[in-house]
């Protein structure tokens, strides 16, 4: 039997894309084959000091992880390696990245209150789909800027390093989140601050400012709708923009992983 051809032979693809590697942007144009070197992507941390693994976040020993202080909530630190490739989303259309090393991976998991145990896919993690995606709505930023949903808090981080920036507004549902990541991340937030602890879609409409980013859904693509209905609520808000707001069809993962 004749040989696949290079272009239909997995192992001399993936190796051609890795001799294609270049350094990681958040604004680099997307492309459906992300090639990055790994020594590039250099995250913040909220929790500096910890390991890179790929053990089962539930099997993780003590010190390579954090927990909230009501246990919701795990942050730890994914090892993801070399040319293993993580789903990218950007609009309508899906594509893969993959690093010329192994690269670490900063993740946020919540437990799940019926079974006490931590699934196997990260509820937010700074990939980087995630980190081109948010990037979007950041470029917009200017004014009064409301930031709904904390995850991670890397969009709040880089919406405060803009000097368009005049103050923030941060709406995020969970108090666990506010009181155990917010101290973390204040020493970078250059700019007056104001949180308010609520659902988006009921302290919203009571908000004034020039712009909004909402990351508050569970998945990438189809949002669009729901974000209309909110900016329809919120008359004292100039602009909106949404985190996956393009149709994205048979797809419900969000970068990198889990649920919102």
């Amino acid at each position: 039997m004749a040989a696949a051809p290079p272009s239909h032979d997995p192992a001399r693809h993936l190796e051609a894309r890795l001799a294609r590697c270049v350094p990681f942007r958040a604004n680099m144009p997307w492309s459906p084959e992300l090639n990055l070197t790994a020594a590039s992507f250099q995250v913040w941390s909220p929790f500096p000091g910890l390991p890179a693994l790929d053990t089962p976040v539930d099997e993780l020993h003590r010190g390579t992880f954090v927990d909230a202080p009501d246990g919701s909530f795990r942050y730890c630190v994914r090892l993801h390696r070399r040319g293993r490739p993580l789903q990218t989303f950007f609009r309508d259309q899906v594509g893969t990245a993959i690093f010329d090393g192994d690269v670490a991976i900063p993740a946020l998991y919540e437990r799940d209150p019926r079974t006490g145990r931590f699934g196997p896919h990260p509820w937010m993690s700074l990939t980087p789909s995630e980190i081109m995606t948010l990037h979007e709505g950041t470029a917009l930023a200017r004014g009064h800027v409301v930031v709904a949903g904390l995850g991670l808090g890397h969009q709040l981080r880089e919406v405060a390093r803009r000097l368009q920036v005049r103050k923030i507004t941060l709406v995020e549902r969970s108090a666990t989140l506010v009181d155990w990541l917010l101290p973390v991340l204040r020493p970078a937030i250059r700019k007056p601050l104001t949180v308010v602890v609520g659902d988006a879609f009921e302290v919203m409409p009571r908000l004034r400012a020039d712009i909004a980013l909402v990351d508050i859904y569970p998945a990438y693509g189809g949002n669009r709708r729901a974000t209309r209905a909110l900016a329809r609520t919120c008359p004292k808000i100039r602009r909106f923009w949404g985190w996956g707001d393009a149709p994205v069809s048979g797809l419900g993962q969000r970068p990198g992983g889990g649920r919102r």
